[in-house]
């Protein structure tokens, strides 16, 4: 009897692998990098995977805290859907008595007219928050570790595509809800976007076209899916490093 239950349980293990392998298709993976004159610094490494409804996802993982992860969600059109961010719970063993911080998830979806967020942390706390936004938009927080990289690459791809006014692109921000422990939004400054033209330059190790934008003082080069390579903020270079193709992916522009 022990051992057709093991039987079982394997087949089980077996059978619900089989069905996640054949939900997502590894498309991609690389690095984020902070680039400066001491160096490059590692920031995390990401997965894009390409659903079966034809969707993308990347899963991000911090290279300084393995528990901190950013999934960014995009349609088939490489347009951002949605955005979640894990993290803890965090201790720091180095400092005797130093309080663990509880775990927490923060997850948004977009809508055409109302971003949702909701929250739970590891304590079993829950909350939801809504507000009525205008599109092309995006959500970002005071996140520290926020991938610049892939959030920009949402925000270029909002720009860039027909209907965008002017390149402008609308934000949300976390804030703190009218209650102890709870989180609200509210809009903030928009981003605009200006296209730069186009250059032949060395990148990923290859020579390839890119388009170059501009945010602010921000430079910024992006690949022929949309992909944002690099972005120059002040001294600091934030770029995609060791970046390794498994399929074609991406609407190409």
């Amino acid at each position: 009897m022990a051992r057709l239950t093991s039987l079982l349980l394997s087949f089980a293990l077996a059978s619900s692998q089989a069905v996640l392998a054949a939900d997502r298709t590894l498309a991609a993976e690389g690095d984020c990098i902070a680039r400066t004159k001491n160096g490059d610094k590692p920031l995390s490494h990401w997965q894009l995977w390409h659903l079966s409804d034809g969707n993308y996802e990347v899963v991000d993982t911090s290279a300084k805290i393995a528990s901190s992860v950013q999934i960014f969600r995009f349609d088939s059109q490489f347009l951002p859907v949605g955005y979640t961010l894990k993290f803890g719970p965090l201790s720091v063993p180095q400092i005797p008595n130093f309080p663990t911080f509880p775990g927490q998830t923060i997850s948004c979806e977009y809508q055409t007219t109302k971003l949702i967020c909701r929250g739970e942390s590891s304590e079993g706390r829950k909350s939801t928050t809504s507000i009525a936004v205008k599109p092309p938009y995006v959500f970002t927080g005071e996140f520290y570790d926020l991938d610049l990289v892939w959030f920009m690459t949402g925000v270029v791809r909002l720009a860039a595509r027909n209907g965008a006014n002017d390149g402008v692109v609308n934000v949300y921000v976390l804030t703190d809800g009218a209650k102890a422990g709870d989180t609200g939004l509210k809009p903030d400054v928009p981003m605009k976007i200006v296209f730069k033209g186009e250059e032949t330059t060395q990148v990923m190790g290859k020579t390839q076209v890119v388009k170059k934008y501009e945010w602010g003082s921000r430079a910024l080069r992006v690949s022929k899916q949309g992909l944002v390579l690099s972005m120059r903020s002040g001294q600091v270079v934030y770029a995609i490093s060791g970046y390794k193709e498994y399929e074609p992916w991406g609407p190409i522009r």
